[in-house]
């Protein structure tokens, strides 16, 4: 039987999405280390930004290079994790539409899969006892879940609380195959002190986490094809003869 084709363009579009900001990822870093301050300076606006389509805000260039040279890492880190996060919660939610109106998924169970949490652990049951991949990988999907609902709460922390450790952090992470949720050692120093500690995310984290999201998105199409479609063969970028085209994954065409 052949695969879903709703299935299957979903997660391309998704895995394209994921690689494509991978690419930019590495891109803008370059750029970074081979830019010069003085010319980035020149190219800023010279005294006000805008902040609304009516107001603008004045600023030293100056002092947006310097905390920009401070933190570019890590908020570039913030950025490119928000928009995998993003992708991969799209799909999920396209994933389950399919499933309902093809029959695989009851309304009653879709209607518990409302809140990216919920669409998460569904996720992680379906790759569950996988056999997609090598050894390797097939011994790798439990750290993959634990990669990818760690960079739910990271998100989460800076989407409702200023990019803040807090408690919710640590106790509302998703537990697989009896492994306790990733958790940073700066929350238990937030523990002890109840200081505001900013949750830290560097390139080699995001890099980690980016990549557990596409291989985490394997698995799952792999194993939505296999178990509701009855596909026993695994995608492959060389049997698809596909090449990584950037301008199509940078501007859809």
């Amino acid at each position: 039987m052949p695969r879903d084709k709703a299935i299957r363009k979903s997660f391309e579009i998704a895995d394209d999405g994921l690689q494509g900001i991978i690419g930019y990822f590495f891109y803008v870093n370059a750029c970074k280390k081979g830019a010069i301050q003085s010319e980035i300076s020149k190219r800023l606006p010279e005294n006000a930004i805008p902040v609304t389509l009516e107001w603008v805000r004045y600023y030293d260039r100056e002092k947006l290079l310097q905390a920009m040279e401070s933190c570019f890492d890590f908020y570039h880190a913030r950025v490119c994790l928000i928009s995998t996060i993003s992708v991969f919660e799209s799909v999920l939610k396209n994933f389950i539409i399919r499933l309902n109106a093809t029959g695989h998924i009851s309304n009653n169970r879709t209607r518990t899969l409302k809140y990216y949490k919920q669409k998460l652990e569904w996720a992680f049951e379906i790759v569950s006892g996988s056999v997609y991949g090598t050894r390797p990988m097939r011994a790798r999907i439990p750290e993959l879940c634990l990669q990818v609902d760690h960079a739910r709460r990271i998100r989460n922390l800076w989407m409702h609380n200023n990019g803040l450790i807090n408690e919710k952090y640590g106790s509302d992470g998703i537990s697989i195959d009896g492994k306790s949720p990733i958790i940073v050692d700066a929350y238990n120093d937030y523990q002890k002190s109840k200081r505001k500690i900013p949750i830290g995310l560097y390139p080699e984290s995001f890099i980690k986490l980016c990549l557990s999201h596409v291989e985490l998105l394997h698995q799952l199409h792999y194993n939505i094809q296999k178990k509701n479609f009855e596909q026993k063969r695994a995608y492959s970028y060389r049997a698809a003869k596909k090449r990584i085209e950037w301008h199509r994954l940078l501007t859809g065409i």
